[in-house]
């Protein structure tokens, strides 16, 4: 008999025992018990289970193949260990609480297991619950290995967006080294369930803390959520508004108003206080918005979002996570295309980051893992056909020698020793339908050059990659989306010099003086630094806080057509997607006649100051461009590192009277406060 199947067989058996020691000689334990009734009963159970799992789901028997069709979490006169930790388990897991298949396959389970242990039960009731559970077991590692999000859908959505554009719309998946089948396998070999679900979970991009803050979201639904609040006016600092303490109570609630001890906290001001304007600042760069005190219509559409759409948010991008690559290596880099930024990490510690520009939305910077190789010093740009066909060409028709003083040469190929045609010797009107370009464009090497001054390679079927950039103002915008896919990054020089702390064959001083001349220089790294694009618009940051992003290439809103697991409700709220409105803050809130937008201004003098805080906050710091080389060669010092940018602060003065008490009674009362 199959060694693994007494395995199996003797610790399910030894499962539903409870007066033999689990750590029992299993090969001593099945011969001397092989007799008894309840590996008779186990043994039966498995002969129904082969017979029957035929007629079941393919992932079903794939199930029980890889058990060898021993029962799992039935015994003869109980359920197993294994079944009441499945249970416990399920129930004490807050974030599938609202999931309705789950819970259907968990009453379910729960109805099979009482008949099955009744007065008249049969062996079959006894299968019958068996195969319940194991539907149950099985929706619920597919919730915890998968998610919810439908790829094909979404692989049909990209493939019409590529279309659309023109454009290769990439998103890369990693399936989970695990399988529902084999986690329960290796558990039961074990004789342990506790840790099958921590195992199934990823452990990347601080999986555990994004999910830590779906629970909080949800416990702050359950709770009744945040009060919707009416239009205002812009709010300045110092001001009196109705709309103060519901904005107040909001940021409680998120966690933000602990930038101020809360117990000097008036709860009840109408005062745009020094502590609430700090919570301001807090909450709107979590959020990716620039970190100043201002209270306008962007920060009223991001306040006025629906406590269900954050949660859905954070299920969908826990679910992202379930598919990014795996393995984590030590040194590594990481780089989010909503958050516009890039991360280099040594283990644990965060030894770079910096802001970066990505793709624009009809040109969208892919998603995937790939491992940097090379760095170039003073690139050419080859620059794609597509680019040539779609935005050249018309100044060409007109011109043929409009590139050539912007550096741009014509080729025969895309070796850059190439003979350089005369592009006034090409009739370039041939080329306006669908016939391709048998020419070749490139741009010499230079501080004009689309490339910058260096790039960092890792070569992809996307054919992006990592670059500096001549347009530098780019970087102050807070959306940068603008490339045509590759990852324009803000300080290429700090990068160079962070890739040199973990390859000693990179000469910074060489390659500084190199980049003052137009000489091309390849250097290939010892040290290869894997490198995760990804595409996160609810993540945790470094210093533990939850942010929130813009869905700027929409993929939140596809996603969420085919989302396994979130309401109607909210399904009817992201469709609207509230966080697309928020970019039109240039037009001002109409105004409110009724007494709900009634603003009035005070004497900031007048006003009890909380004490100013004489450090950064770690979410302020996480937006300010400060490098955070902790790791440093003598040879790479440089003024560049430790450069900040300070936050706008918005302190204007008011002048106007307080409100009167009978207006602040009004006030109360339309507002039902």
């Amino acid at each position: 008999m199959n060694r693994r199947f007494i395995n199996l067989l003797t610790v399910a058996c030894m499962m539903s025992v409870s007066t033999l020691s689990i750590n029992a000689d299993t090969d001593s334990f099945y011969g001397l018990n092989s007799g008894s009734s309840e590996a008779q009963f186990a043994d039966k159970l498995s002969s129904l289970l082969e017979k029957r799992v035929k007629s079941e789901s393919k992932e079903m028997a794939s199930l029980y193949k890889e058990l060898y069709y021993v029962p799992v979490w039935i015994g003869q006169k109980a359920p197993t260990k294994f079944a009441k930790d499945l249970f416990q388990d399920i129930k004490q897991d807050r974030s599938v609480a609202d999931i309705a298949e789950i819970q259907n396959a968990y009453k379910k389970a729960q109805e099979s297991l009482k008949k099955a242990y009744n007065s008249n039960a049969s062996i079959k009731d006894k299968l019958n619950a068996e195969l319940a559970i194991s539907r149950l077991y099985l929706t619920y590692l597919n919730y915890i290995l998968y998610g919810g999000i439908d790829w094909k859908a979404f692989d049909r959505k990209r493939a019409e967006l590529s279309k659309k554009y023109d454009a290769q719309v990439g998103w890369d998946r990693y399936k989970s080294p695990y399988t529902p089948a084999s986690l329960l396998s290796d558990a039961v070999l074990a004789g342990k369930f506790d840790s099958l679900f921590k195992i199934a979970e990823p452990k990347r991009f601080k999986y555990n803390k994004l999910k830590s803050y779906l629970m909080k979201y949800i416990s702050i639904r359950d709770r009744g959520g945040w009060a919707k609040l009416p239009k205002y006016r812009r709010i300045k600092p110092y001001q009196k508004s109705a709309v103060i303490p519901l904005i107040r109570k909001h940021l409680e609630l998120t966690g933000d108003l602990q930038a101020c001890g809360l117990d000097d906290v008036d709860t009840e001001s109408l005062i745009y206080d020094e502590c609430l304007q700090k919570a301001v600042k807090r909450y709107k760069l979590r959020h990716g918005l620039k970190g100043n005190s201002k209270i306008d219509k962007e920060t009223w559409n991001l306040l006025n979002e629906p406590v269900e759409n954050l949660i859905a948010k954070i299920r969908l991008n826990l679910d992202r996570i379930k598919w990014i690559y795996h393995t984590e290596a030590p040194v590594r880099i990481e780089l989010n295309i909503p958050a516009f930024r890039l991360y280099f990490y040594d283990d644990k510690e965060l030894v770079n980051t910096m802001r970066v520009i990505t793709g624009r939305p009809t040109h969208p910077t892919p998603s995937f893992h790939n491992t940097m190789k090379y760095i170039v010093v003073n690139p050419y740009w080859k620059i794609p056909q597509s680019i040539v066909k779609h935005e050249m060409l018309k100044h060409l028709i007109r011109n043929p020698y409009y590139y050539e003083r912007r550096g741009k040469h014509l080729h025969a190929s895309w070796d850059e020793d190439s003979p350089v045609i005369d592009p006034g010797s090409i009739d370039w009107s041939q080329y306006r339908g669908s016939k391709p370009i048998p020419y070749y464009f490139m741009q010499d090497p230079g501080t004009s050059n689309a490339l910058g001054k260096i790039k960092f390679l890792f070569p992809n079927k996307y054919s992006v990659y990592i670059h500096d950039t001549p347009s530098k103002k780019l970087f102050f915008q807070n959306t940068r989306a603008f490339s045509h896919g590759c990852m324009r990054i803000q300080k290429p020089r700090e990068m160079l010099k962070t890739l040199s702390l973990f390859n000693d064959n990179i000469d910074v001083e060489d390659l500084m003086a190199l980049l003052k001349t137009k000489h091309k220089k390849t250097v290939s790294l010892k040290h290869k630094i894997p490198v995760d694009i990804v595409y996160l618009t609810a993540f945790v940051d470094d210093y533990g806080n939850l942010n929130f992003r813009k869905d700027i290439y929409g993929y939140d809103k596809y996603q969420f057509k085919n989302y396994k697991y979130h309401t109607l409700a909210v399904k009817k709220s992201m469709d609207t997607d509230i966080n697309d409105k928020s970019d039109n803050n240039t037009t001002k809130p109409e105004k409110d006649k009724s007494l709900k937008s009634k603003i009035v201004k005070t004497n900031k003098k007048d006003i009890k100051k909380e004490p100013v805080q004489k450090q950064k906050s770690k979410i302020e710091i996480e937006d300010t461009n400060q490098t955070i080389i902790k790791k440093t060669k003598d040879s790479n010092k440089s003024s560049e590192t430790n450069s900040s940018i300070t936050l706008d602060e918005n302190s204007s003065k008011s002048t106007d009277s307080n409100l009167s008490k009978e207006d602040k009674n009004k006030l109360m009362k339309v507002l039902e406060l």
